[in-house]
Order: structure tokens, then C-alpha cells, then sequence
């Protein structure tokens, strides 16, 4: 694989990402740094969702080979663009419903969920069904906005797209509670925008 810092150079800053530099923040590093601290291995990593690729981006420049998965894949033409060009051929794109994932029980080894949960309208389904799709000596690493991250994300919202950033229904906490319940370790990373779980050992 190519050089990661160079791969990681090459994937150029959206909008959002430009503002929140202004504003002394990397969402582009912290996702590496996010991905560096669960451990990038040598098996695929999968990706709920895809969104504009940022974290797409991220991780095909740390992993051999990626599956990432939206319910629409309408901003693939945008993600296209953020994944350094040598990259793209190992990176698959899924549609799928997070609600009901469409893989087996015990069968994806490494799933990552970052800025995601807030979005969906029952998140508590959503990361059931990603707990039910980890192989028990795999990993979960699920995570979102910390209050920080949720500011600049309502600054962003309120500059480029002129409306509110949702906060979902879901807490932080919530998140945790539940990952403890259902993994015998929980590691919490806190990063300038985010507070993020690695969990592993399934019950």
C-alpha cells in the first residue's frame, strides 16, 4: 500500500471541512486519529454511512479493502472525489437500510459508525442491529458529536445550508451503556469533536 500520510494528503477538504479548519478543528485527522486507536488491521473494514466520504476516505487509506453503506447513495459522485484515486478500486459502496442490516448474524469482523446515530430516526434499532452483525472477537467502533462537535456542526449547518443541525434522540451515554451491556471491553477515545467506543469480546 502507498504511503499513509501521502494517501491521507490527497484527500481534498469539503467545504465543511475548510470552515472547521478556520475554526482550529481536523475532522479529517481526528477520523485518522479515531481509526489509528482501534487498531486498522489487515481485514476489511465496514462503514455505516457512506455520506460525502470522509471517513470512506479515511479508511481506504488505512485498510486494504472497504464496504461502506448508506441508505442512498446519491452523493457517490462527491465521494468519488474525496478517495485518492489509487484507493477507489478497494473501496465497494452498498445500499442498505441501517435498521436492518443486510448481513448474517456473528459475520462482519470490524464495522465503524462515527457522526451516524444522531441522523437516523431510531437509533437504538440501528446499533442493535449493528451489535446482532459483529462476530464475536470482532469490533465496534461507534461514536458521535461531543458537545464541542455539535456546536460546529450547528455553525456549519447554519453558514452552508441555512438551517439546524439535528442532535438525534440517542446520548452519548446512552451509546456507552449499551455497548457495555452487550461487550465485555468498552475503550472510549474523547477527541477535540468526538467521543468515540471500541468494543470487542461480544457477550
Amino acid at each position: 500500500m502507498h504511503d499513509v500520510s501521502v494517501l491521507l494528503s490527497r484527500i481534498p477538504p469539503s467545504q465543511s471541512d475548510l470552515l472547521l479548519k478556520e475554526w482550529g478543528y481536523d475532522l479529517l485527522l481526528e477520523y485518522d486519529e479515531i481509526v489509528r486507536w482501534s487498531g486498522a488491521g489487515t481485514e476489511e473494514a465496514v462503514e455505516l454511512a457512506t455520506g460525502t466520504g470522509r471517513l470512506a476516505a479515511v479508511l481506504a487509506c488505512r485498510f486494504p479493502s472497504v464496504l461502506s453503506g448508506d441508505i442512498s447513495l446519491q452523493e457517490l459522485p462527491r465521494v468519488y472525489q474525496r478517495i485518492p484515486p489509487e484507493r477507489l478500486a478497494h473501496v465497494r459502496f452498498l445500499q442498505l437500510d441501517m435498521e436492518r442490516l443486510p448481513f448474517a448474524d456473528n459475520s462482519v469482523p470490524l464495522l465503524y459508525c462515527l457522526n451516524t446515530l444522531h441522523e437516523t430516526e431510531h437509533p437504538h434499532r440501528c446499533l442493535d442491529e449493528m451489535i446482532r452483525c459483529i462476530r464475536p472477537d470482532g469490533m465496534l467502533v461507534a461514536g458521535d458529536f461531543n458537545r464541542a462537535g455539535f456546536d460546529a456542526m450547528q455553525w456549519i449547518h447554519s453558514i452552508v445550508y441555512h438551517n439546524d443541525h439535528p442532535e438525534g434522540s440517542i446520548l452519548s451515554s446512552e451509546i456507552e451503556q449499551i455497548l457495555r451491556s452487550r461487550f465485555r471491553t468498552v475503550r472510549v477515545l474523547d477527541t477535540a469533536l468526538n467521543r468515540t467506543f471500541a468494543a470487542t469480546d461480544k457477550r
